[in-house]
């Protein structure tokens, strides 16, 4: 069944995604009410939740506390969740409410959801559902070419980011990986030298027209370093207490680990630093969790 679920999103995907992201705007300093800071760059390789409502008001509270749920649910894995507050609440009001509700993912002022290759037409109709104010519920796949979800309903939503969470994790076939990599190798390199390095061992025949792309990424130091960042901060996002390697993870060693890799945030080659970026502040967030020794 897991397998099924993985075919059956990445087909969707492959059928309807454009080369080109979503982009993010509004996601600032300026701009923040409540919650941890975030970057647009922060969201490449996450499945993204973008709920849109009056943050402020009373009859919006349930729906908060749904999303609230559903953020602690899969805050471990590749997820984010981002509040849009959008309506007449003061920011005031708005923060008293994500105090009183117990919110902890990140809300934002009005953030907007825009494709850089839509079509004039595309962005009246963008335009004309984003003056509704009406909540509204946008679900982004972890390449943030494809929605996966755009409605009202929180447990819909839920279920739509199980499956593509579901998709993520699970080992997929010579077509899966060679499309996940057409875009991980260009956007996050540290993540798509892991996955070449699985694919080459479990489809080495099908792996081998990506020979050229793993030499390169083999002789290139910071991705290798990069790779081994990701990895940590996977293992300690993702971490099940049952494991050896995982239970020796503690918060000394995480900042050791942020130490010795920090320098790659500022890498001449963009993706390498917005990744590395990335993956330290999964680290940061979930170095708090971990009891002291």
């Amino acid at each position: 069944m897991v397998g099924k679920c993985f075919v059956a999103i990445t087909a969707i995907v492959i059928a309807a995604a454009s080369p080109a992201a979503y982009e993010w705007e509004n996601i600032g300093p300026s701009s923040k009410i409540g919650g941890r800071m975030i970057s647009a760059g922060y969201l490449r390789g996450k499945v993204v939740l973008l709920d849109r409502r009056d943050y402020g008001l009373p009859e919006n509270a349930a729906a908060i506390r749904q999303l609230q749920s559903i953020w602690v649910s899969y805050k471990t894995k590749p997820f984010v969740v981002i509040g849009s507050h959008h309506g007449e609440s003061s920011r005031e009001k708005v923060e008293e409410n994500l105090k009183t509700i117990g919110v902890t993912y990140p809300v934002y002022d009005d953030v907007r959801l825009s494709k850089p290759d839509a079509t004039e037409q595309e962005l009246e109709i963008m335009q004309a559902a984003w003056d509704k104010t009406e909540p509204s519920i946008i679900v982004v796949d972890s390449t943030l070419r494809r929605k996966l979800y755009s409605g009202r309903d929180e447990r819909s939503a839920q279920g739509v980011i199980g499956s593509a969470l579901m998709a993520v994790s699970t080992p997929p076939g010579p077509k899966q990986y060679q499309f996940l990599l057409d875009w991980e190798i260009p956007n996050l390199p540290g993540r798509a030298f892991i996955r070449l390095k699985e694919y080459r061992e479990r489809f080495p025949k099908e792996a081998a027209k990506f020979d050229a792309e793993f030499e390169r990424m083999r002789s290139d130091n910071e991705i290798k370093r990069l790779a081994k960042l990701v990895e940590l901060s996977r293992l300690v996002k993702d971490r099940d207490r049952s494991s050896k390697k995982s239970a020796r993870i503690t918060p000394e060693i995480l900042e050791k680990a942020i130490e010795k890799y920090i320098d790659l945030k500022q890498s001449d080659n963009p993706n390498i630093a917005q990744e590395a970026k990335n993956a330290i502040a999964d680290i940061k967030w979930s170095e708090a969790t971990l009891p002291k020794k």
